[in-house]
């Protein structure tokens, strides 16, 4: 499984591929390689959220249902 600063990596890869394609199209909107690079720092930046909350999650269950609900309150 990829790590997160790897995941970041590609992200920011990804958004300067997308910046520079954006600068070589006429119309960004139509280009099936802009919309193929939008889609893909998406999806990369999706997975790193995911990534997070379920550390954020599992550092959570660590912790006793009682000792959530009091921090909650």
């Amino acid at each position: 499984m990829a790590t997160l600063e790897k995941l970041r990596e590609h992200v920011k890869k990804s958004q300067t591929a997308l910046a520079e394609e954006v600068k070589k199209t006429e119309d960004a909107s139509n280009s099936p390689e802009v919309r193929k690079l939008k889609k893909k720092v998406k999806r990369l930046s999706r997975k790193a959220g995911k990534l997070v909350y379920f550390e954020k999650m599992a550092a959570r269950r660590k912790t006793k249902k009682k000792d959530r609900k009091s921090e909650e309150s």
